[in-house]
């Protein structure tokens, strides 16, 4: 059980990572400590899915909007 905790705070490590990175705002002691700590392949997996939502909720805003 004490797996778990330690799966979800990398979860919402990565996140936050990928969210901050979006936006682009991010401090220079985080990025240090993320670089060490997350995985680069992780890191670009959770971008890419973000993107994609970000994509998918932006076409079906338009959509509303023109009504659609």
């Amino acid at each position: 059980m004490s797996q778990r905790p330690a799966n979800s705070s990398a979860v919402g490590r990565t996140l936050r990572t990928v969210g901050s990175a979006m936006f682009g705002v991010r401090g220079q002691k985080r990025h240090e400590e993320d670089a060490t700590a997350l995985s680069p392949v992780v890191l670009v997996v959770a971008a890419v899915v973000c993107m994609v939502l970000l994509v998918l909720v932006l076409v079906g805003l338009a959509s509303l909007a023109a009504g659609g």
